[in-house]
């Protein structure tokens, strides 16, 4: 993964302004009712799910990409409106008026941030509150080109497996000797890099993320030629 710390201003003027939305209002504090997984947050063991012990304790043979666990919130329109359509009934009148402006603003993102850098949609818009986390997983399931801005008050990390020097026929790098961890840095930072596909032995990215309040907005392209116009952008101011 490839970190990028200086983003044009425009970029940054639009990310503001979607950061201070969220915090001013944090889903966590305006929407209890909002269902969260966050099965290690239950049990009190946040950073369980970011550990070493987490990692090897899951069976890659049989991981199907996704993060078995997390304790964050997912503010992307499409999955607001699952939400809307599974457990409309548990949200109060005021509860889906804050829905309906994180609905707006994931709109916002998409055409005022994911547009101007070259992608059509976020597929992911996620708040972290206090101690939020995403487990270890690979999105192998949805191998692709990944632009991942994180925004952070300095307190959060991202982890993930170099399998750069990996052999074929290996599904995830020894967890002892190949782990990455990146400390968040206070304000908006940028990750670039691909996912790769289950046999791609040497492009898997094995990947948890902890910290909170944390935003983190990702953006997945298929085309190396979209990509490396993507990159040229997000990297001009270094």
């Amino acid at each position: 993964m490839r970190k990028i710390s200086k983003l044009n201003t425009d970029l940054l003027t639009s990310l503001d302004e979607y950061k201070d939305f969220v915090l001013e209002n944090r889903p966590d504090k305006l929407l209890p009712n909002w269902p969260v997984k966050a099965k290690f947050a239950k049990e009190n063991r946040h950073e369980y799910a970011t550990s070493l012990e987490c990692l090897k304790s899951m069976d890659p043979e049989t991981h199907d990409g996704y993060p078995p666990d997390s304790l964050g919130y997912d503010l992307n329109e499409m999955t607001i409106n699952k939400t809307i359509k599974h457990d409309g009934h548990k949200f109060t009148t005021e509860e889906r008026k804050v829905l309906d402006r994180y609905i707006e603003m994931s709109r916002f993102v998409d055409e005022e941030i994911g547009h101007s850098i070259g992608f059509r949609d976020s597929a992911l818009k996620m708040f972290y509150p206090d101690n939020g986390y995403i487990a270890w997983h690979t999105n192998w399931n949805a191998a692709g080109y990944n632009c991942i801005l994180t925004w952070s008050d300095g307190s959060g990390y991202w982890r993930h497996l170099d399998s750069t020097d990996e052999e074929p026929g290996s599904i995830r790098p020894d967890p002892d000797k190949k782990l990455v961890h990146i400390q968040d840095e206070p304000g908006w930072h940028c990750k670039l890099g691909y996912y790769g596909k289950k046999e791609e032995h040497n492009k898997i990215v094995w990947h948890a993320a902890y910290g909170g309040p944390r935003i983190t907005l990702g953006f997945i392209v298929f085309d190396v030629n979209i990509w490396n116009d993507i990159v040229d952008e997000l990297t001009s101011e270094e």
